[in-house]
């Protein structure tokens, strides 16, 4: 065991000290339940999760079948003059001959206040009886700054399958499970500034007159392969401890080229070459189920607490609070109805589900921290999905 954690150590020490170049981490979605509980259901997820969680999960003795779950999320902090321009910009864009200035001036407040975007993912997949198989893809945009001109951010895209395969053991009480998966995808990243926001939303220039094409964007985009395992421990019905490590691959070779090109399909365009630095993703994650089982039919509530990446922590030499996810869930009436709230590197997540036979409806309030230290660059949203799953 000693040297085990040596070499562990070790590992993510060189890790840390890898090349300065901006890393490149696997999209996951926003998905309302995990944000909803501060983020901590990554080593500790269960059925679709499980996809861009812990692969150990593939060997569950249920199956979870998720037809379909589609997640939007947007950026902006939920105060009563904050939802009020948020819609009259969805009423601008729904309207479609609207003047861009409707657009321009409440988006620029956005910005200001919190930094604006938002993002959608759409995926399908099978879990349980030892299989993982799923399709998601992912994307978002979001800009950041004091003025609309000055904001600058990132816009991402990434599709995925996953084939997975996962092993129980029984050891008395013990049960053992441990999970991988191969995972291809195809990524397009790029950054974008404030001005390209408002482009991407009117399809003018912020002179409202100029045409803006999208299609002309600057982005990386290229093939990947990573792997992913996993493994958990249940202490019988109550506790549980697992681990996930992600993302390990070599560093990925990404081709210059515009949106529009990354968008025609096919082979990789022709633009020059960059290189991403890929640095494995590790969670150690515990969950307790403090409720007796005769009871959970009527209320079961579980708490999850997980470390989530350190190696970007020591990488970007940032506070130890960014390490720390905290999430609670109580599930009433046998989970027809659930209530979360959690802790994501110190910041208040709350959140709520519905399941109604094979309808499932999960909305979250969350706030992530994207700087150094708490309260350097706090981003809140709002996450909702919804879902089909047997």
């Amino acid at each position: 065991m000693k040297r085990t954690l040596l070499v562990m150590t070790a590992f993510l020490l060189a890790a840390a000290s890898l090349s300065a170049q901006a890393r490149l981490d696997a999209m996951a979605p926003k998905d309302a339940r995990t944000m909803a509980m501060g983020g901590a259901f990554v080593a500790m997820s269960e059925g679709y999760q499980s996809l861009y969680g812990n692969p150990a999960t593939f060997a569950d003795t249920s199956v979870e079948f998720t037809a379909v779950s589609f997640t939007p999320w947007v950026y902006v902090r939920p105060t009563t003059d904050n939802i009020a321009t948020f819609r009259s910009v969805a009423d601008s864009m729904s309207s479609g001959g609207a003047d861009p200035t409707d657009i321009i001036d409440p988006v620029s407040a956005l910005i200001v206040d919190n930094g604006f975007g938002g993002g959608m993912s759409a995926g399908i997949g099978w879990v349980g009886k030892g299989l993982g198989l799923g399709l998601v893809g992912s994307g978002e945009a979001y800009v950041r700054g004091n003025t609309l001109l000055g904001a600058i951010g990132t816009m991402d895209g990434q599709v995925s399958g996953i084939v997975g395969v996962g092993v129980p053991l029984q050891i008395g009480k013990l049960r053992f499970q441990v999970g991988g998966d191969v995972r291809p995808y195809v990524r397009m990243t790029g950054a974008i500034d404030g001005g390209d926001l408002i482009g991407i939303m009117t399809g003018t220039k912020t002179d409202g007159v100029t045409p803006f094409s999208a299609m002309d964007l600057p982005v990386d985009v290229g093939f990947g392969l990573a792997v992913d395992l996993g493994a958990r421990m249940d202490l019988g019905t109550m506790v549980s401890i697992g681990i996930a490590v992600r993302d390990i691959s070599t560093k990925q070779t990404f081709s210059q080229s515009t949106l529009g090109e990354a968008f025609a399909g096919g082979d990789l365009p022709a633009g020059a070459n960059i290189e991403y630095p890929v640095y494995p993703n590790i969670t150690l994650g515990a969950s307790l189920r403090p409720i007796p089982a005769g009871f959970r039919n009527v209320v079961d509530v579980t708490v999850i607490a997980e470390i989530q990446d350190p190696v970007r922590v020591m990488q970007d030499k940032s506070s130890a609070w960014n390490l720390f996810h905290l999430g609670v869930e109580a599930d009433m009436l046998g989970g027809l109805f659930a209530l979360r709230t959690g802790l994501n590197k110190g910041w208040i997540s709350l959140g709520a589900g519905i399941d109604l036979l094979v309808f499932e409806l999960n909305v979250a309030v969350f706030t992530e921290e994207l700087g150094l230290r708490p309260g350097d660059k706090p981003r809140t949203g709002i996450s909702l999905e919804a879902a089909i799953r047997f």
